[in-house]
C-alpha cells in the first residue's frame, strides 16, 4: 500500500490553523493477521440477534473515551450479547451516565452545535445506552464492572431488538452489515456506535467510524470525518447533524485523509442493462461493475444503492431497488445482505482479494424505482438520479456501458454517445438502445419518454464541429421551441469553451425533463421547457451547459467543496447574461442574489433569525441546511459561491484597462490540472496564489497571495459594509484632490479585515476615470489626486464587492 506523509499548506496554516489539509492517497483499514476464512451468514445473524443478552456486569464511575467524546456509566448495569467471531460486539447500558463532547477546533463545528443545541458543546445525561461496535469496548466494559447474576431486563433487550430497525429506517445505515465489514476485513481500529436516550437531550447517537463508510453512504459528509453526532427530527423526515469531526490525531497532525483513501476497490467501468418494459411499474437492472481491490484481504464490500430516496411516505422501503442475486464472472454466487429501509447493500466474497486484484461483479437488481412526471405523462425518470446504480464510495469516476430495453412507443436517453438503436434481441416489441461513456465521469443517469430528437452543430475555433441534441417533446405534447434551446445551448457551450478551455466531450445534449430544477450530467444537461428569450433563462440554461466544466470535468473533492461546482455554474451564467442580454445586464442577477444572502433562513415554524449569509461559511456545505436554516444551503453554496468567485474575477483584472483575461486565465489553468479528477478549495486557491502575483492589485498592494481573501470570504461568514465619505478640494495645479474616508462595519473588532473596492469618478463630457481604493481595519483615510473636480464619485457601483450594504456621501 502506498502512505502519503502529509504536510501543512501554507496558505491553511497562515490564514486557517483550524482548518484540515485533505490528502489524496490509499490508506489500508485492513489488519495485517491472517485468519481463518469465516462464514459470513451465520457472523451476519448473530450480528442482527443482538437482543438476546447473555450476561451482565455493574457499572459505577465508568468512563469510556472514543476520541473526543467521554461517556460516562455512573451508576448502572450493561447487559451483553453473546460473543461474535470471539469478542462481544454489542451490549446495553440501563441506569444513569452522562455524555460530553466537545466540538473539534474549527469555528462553524462549534458554530453549528450552539445554533442547533444553543449551547457550547453536547452534553447531557442520559438513563440508557445501546451500543454496537468491533473495538474492545465489550473487554472494556466487562473489566470495569462487577459481575452480577439474574434474569436478563426484558427493557434492554427491547432497546437492543429496536436499535438496528430504527438506524435503518432513520439514516439507512445496516448497524450489523457495518460491524460484518469491520470484522470480515479485519479492520483496525474498529467501529463504534451509542445510542443513548432518557436524558436532556432526548435520543441522539454517536458513531465514531475509523473508515469514514457510514458517514459517506448514509450522510454524504465524505471530507474524511469519523466521527458523527446525530439525532433524527421526525418533523423534517431527517436527521440533524450536531457535530462531525476528524480524529483528534488529525487535528493535532494538522492533516486529514479524505474518505476515498479509505475505499475498498476501484470500479473501472459500469456494464448497465435496464429493463425500462415498464417503467410506471418497475426498474429492473442488471449492473456488471469491473472492480479493482485497494487493498488486501478484502472479503466484504459495501455498496450505496437508493439512499437517495426520502424516508416520507416509506418512499425508501417501498420503492427501492432489491438486489435478487450477485455473481462472480466465473458464476460463483456471492453471499449478499439488503434489509428493509437500507440505502445499499453488501457482498461477500467466498475468499479475501489481494490488492490489485481484478473482480468482475454481475448484480441483479428490481425495483419500484421509476418516477412519471405529473406534468408530462408517460416521461419517467429515475427516483434518485444519482443514487439509482450500485456505487462503493462517493462519486468516483468510472466509464459507463449503458443498455436499455424499451418499448417502441418510447425513446431513451443516457449519457455519452448513442451507439446502438435496434430490435432487442429475441422480442418483437421491444427496442435496444445502448450509450457508451468511454471517459471516466463521476455519474450517468437516464430518462424515457416520447422523445423527438432536435439536432445542430456548434462550430468551435479550428473548424471542429460539435453535434448537439435536445431530446424534446412532440408538438401534440407540449409546445416547446426546440431552435431557441438548441440555439443557446450552443452559444453557451462555445462560449464557455473559450473562457474555460475547449468542450471534453464528443456531444453536447440536452433533455425534456418537466420538474422545476436541471441537472447537468457529462454530456447531457436536464432541463425544464426553458424556451422563454429573457435574462432567467439565459442564465438558467448556461449554468447547466457550465456544470460540463464544473461538477463534471472538475468534480468538488469533498461536499465542503461543492461551491466549487455550484457557485461557479451559478456565475458562469452570469458571464453568459452579461454577454447574451444587453437589456439585462449581470446586475440583475448579482442584486438577487446579494438580496437572498440578506434573507432570513425559515424554520418549521416561520422565519428564524439573523440573515442566510449568517448560517456558516462556504466550506460548510449541505450541512448548513436544516431544521433552523432552510434556504441556507443554496443561498451559500450557489449565490454567495458565485459572488465570492466574482470578487476573484475583480482582484485579476486591471482597474486601469478592465481587462479581465488573467482571470479565465486563472479559470482555464485550473480547469486544465484538474481536468477527469477532483479539486479542493484549497487547490483551487493553490491554482489562484500562483496567478495573482502579476496582477496590477496584487502588486499595487503588496500581497503575494490570496489567503487573507480565502479566509475572510471562504471560512467566515461576515458581510461587511463600505462607506465612503468625501469633500473634493482643489489644489494649485488646478485639479482636485479628493480627500475623505472609507470605512467598512458590521465586523468584529478582532478581524483585520482587508478590502480593494473600485472607484469610479464621472467628470464633464461624460467621462469616466477608474481606480481601486482599499480598506485595511475599520477605517482608511484617502488622499486621492485628480484632473479637475468631478462631478459624481462612486464606490463600486457595478456590486463587484460583496456587501451588506455599499455607499457613498459626499460631505
Amino acid at each position: 500500500m502506498i502512505t502519503s506523509r502529509l504536510l501543512w499548506s501554507p496558505l491553511v496554516f497562515r490564514w486557517a490553523p483550524l482548518l484540515l489539509v485533505f490528502v489524496l492517497g490509499s490508506t489500508s483499514t485492513l489488519g495485517a493477521q491472517s485468519l481463518p476464512t469465516l462464514d459470513a451468514a451465520p457472523l451476519y445473524q448473530q450480528l442482527q440477534n443482538s437482543s438476546i443478552l447473555e450476561k451482565s456486569v455493574h457499572l459505577e464511575n465508568v468512563v469510556l473515551q472514543r476520541d473526543r467524546v467521554n461517556i460516562t456509566f455512573t451508576n448502572g448495569t450493561v447487559y451483553f450479547a453473546p460473543l461474535v467471531a470471539g469478542k462481544i460486539r454489542s451490549a446495553v447500558f440501563i441506569g444513569s451516565g452522562t455524555f460530553q463532547a466537545s466540538p473539534p477546533p474549527v469555528a462553524f463545528e462549534r458554530d453549528n452545535v450552539r445554533r442547533l443545541l444553543k449551547a457550547d458543546d453536547v452534553s447531557t445525561d442520559f438513563t440508557t445506552a445501546v451500543l454496537r461496535f468491533t473495538d474492545d469496548t465489550g473487554n472494556e466494559l466487562l473489566r470495569s464492572g462487577f459481575l452480577q447474576g439474574g434474569a436478563v431486563s426484558g427493557q434492554a433487550a427491547h432497546l437492543a431488538a429496536d436499535l438496528a430497525p430504527r438506524l435503518l429506517k432513520e439514516t439507512g445505515m445496516n448497524i450489523s452489515a457495518r460491524q460484518l465489514e469491520s470484522i470480515l476485513n479485519q479492520e483496525t481500529p474498529g467501529v463504534f456506535l451509542v445510542q443513548l436516550d432518557g436524558g436532556k437531550r432526548g435520543r441522539f447517537t454517536y458513531l465514531f467510524d475509523p473508515q469514514s463508510r457510514i458517514p459517506v453512504n448514509c450522510f454524504e459528509i465524505n471530507a474524511g470525518e469519523k466521527g458523527l453526532i446525530f439525532a433524527y427530527d421526525e418533523t423534517i423526515f431527517s436527521n440533524d447533524v450536531w457535530m462531525a469531526f476528524h480524529a483528534t490525531g488529525d487535528y493535532a497532525a494538522g492533516v486529514a485523509p479524505y474518505s476515498d483513501s479509505y475505499n475498498l476497490v476501484d470500479t473501472e467501468k459500469y456494464t448497465l442493462t435496464l429493463d425500462l418494459l415498464e417503467p410506471k411499474k418497475v426498474l429492473g437492472l442488471t449492473a456488471n461493475l469491473d472492480l479493482i481491490s485497494r487493498v488486501d484481504g478484502l472479503r466484504l464490500i459495501s455498496f450505496a444503492a437508493g439512499e437517495g430516496l426520502s424516508i416520507y411516505d416509506d418512499e425508501r422501503r417501498k420503492k427501492q431497488l432489491h438486489l435478487l442475486a450477485a455473481h462472480l464472472s466465473d458464476g460463483a454466487t456471492l453471499t449478499f445482505f439488503q434489509e428493509p429501509w437500507e440505502g445499499g447493500f453488501s457482498i461477500v466474497l467466498p475468499k479475501t482479494a489481494a490488492a490489485s486484484q481484478k473482480l468482475s461483479v454481475s448484480l441483479d437488481l428490481k425495483g419500484d424505482f421509476m418516477m412519471e412526471s405529473s406534468i408530462m405523462e408517460g416521461t419517467y425518470f429515475p427516483r434518485s438520479t444519482e443514487t439509482w446504480y450500485p456505487r462503493h464510495g462517493y462519486l468516483s469516476r468510472a466509464r459507463f456501458d449503458v443498455s436499455m430495453i424499451h418499448r417502441k412507443k418510447d425513446h431513451v436517453v443516457s449519457i455519452g454517445e448513442l451507439v446502438k438503436e435496434g430490435p432487442a434481441p429475441g422480442t418483437k416489441d421491444s427496442v435496444l438502445t445502448e450509450f457508451r461513456m468511454e471517459q471516466p465521469v463521476p455519474i450517468a443517469s437516464f430518462a424515457v419518454g416520447p422523445y423527438e430528437i432536435h439536432k445542430d452543430i456548434a462550430k468551435e475555433e479550428g473548424g471542429k464541429q460539435l453535434p448537439i441534441e435536445f431530446y424534446s417533446m412532440p408538438g401534440n405534447r407540449a409546445a416547446i421551441k426546440e431552435d431557441f434551446i438548441l440555439a443557446e445551448m450552443n452559444n453557451s457551450v462555445r462560449f464557455f469553451s473559450k473562457l474555460f478551455g475547449e468542450y471534453p466531450y464528443p456531444l453536447f445534449r440536452g433533455v425534456y425533463h418537466p420538474f422545476n430544477f436541471g441537472q447537468g450530467l457529462p454530456t447531457t444537461i436536464m432541463i425544464p421547457g426553458t424556451d422563454r428569450a429573457d435574462y432567467r433563462t439565459y442564465s438558467f440554461i448556461a449554468h447547466e451547459t457550465s456544470h460540463q466544466w464544473w461538477g463534471d470535468m472538475v468534480l468538488w473533492r469533498s461536499y465542503r467543496d461543492q461551491w466549487l461546482s455550484e457557485g461557479f455554474a451559478e456565475y458562469s451564467g452570469m458571464l453568459y447574461v452579461q454577454r447574451r442580454d444587453k437589456t439585462h445586464s449581470e446586475k440583475e442577477l448579482i442584486e438577487r442574489a446579494r438580496y437572498e444572502l440578506k434573507m432570513p433562513p425559515t424554520t418549521l415554524t416561520g422565519i428564524g433569525h439573523g440573515r442566510l449569509v449568517d448560517m456558516g461559511p462556504l466550506v460548510i456545505g449541505h450541512r448548513v441546511e436544516g431544521r433552523e436554516t432552510r434556504g441556507a444551503y443554496s443561498a451559500l453554496i450557489y449565490e454567495k459561491g458565485a459572488l465570492v468567485l466574482r470578487m476573484m474575477h475583480f482582484l485579476f483584472t486591471n482597474p486601469q484597462t478592465g481587462d479581465g483575461q488573467p482571470f479565465f486565465d486563472l479559470m482555464s489553468d485550473f480547469v486544465k490540472r484538474y481536468k477527469d479528477s477532483t479539486a479542493s478549495t484549497e487547490q483551487f486557491f493553490d491554482v489562484a496564489n500562483e496567478h495573482v502575483k502579476s496582477t496590477p492589485l496584487a502588486q499595487r498592494y503588496g500581497y503575494k497571495d490570496l489567503a487573507w481573501f480565502y479566509r475572510q470570504w471562504v471560512t467566515e461568514t461576515y458581510l461587511p459594509s463600505y462607506e465612503l465619505s468625501y469633500h473634493i478640494e482643489g489644489d494649485s495645479g488646478g485639479g482636485a484632490i479628493l480627500k475623505g474616508e472609507l470605512s467598512q462595519t458590521g465586523l468584529p473588532e478582532s478581524e483585520d479585515w482587508f478590502m480593494p473596492l473600485p472607484l469610479v469618478a464621472h467628470f464633464r463630457g461624460g467621462q469616466i476615470a477608474r481606480a481601486t481604493v482599499a480598506v485595511h481595519g475599520v477605517h482608511t483615510p484617502l488622499n486621492i489626486k485628480l484632473p479637475e473636480p468631478p462631478e459624481k464619485v462612486e464606490l463600486d457601483p457595478e456590486l463587484w464587492i460583496l456587501s451588506e450594504k455599499t455607499s457613498t456621501v459626499k460631505r
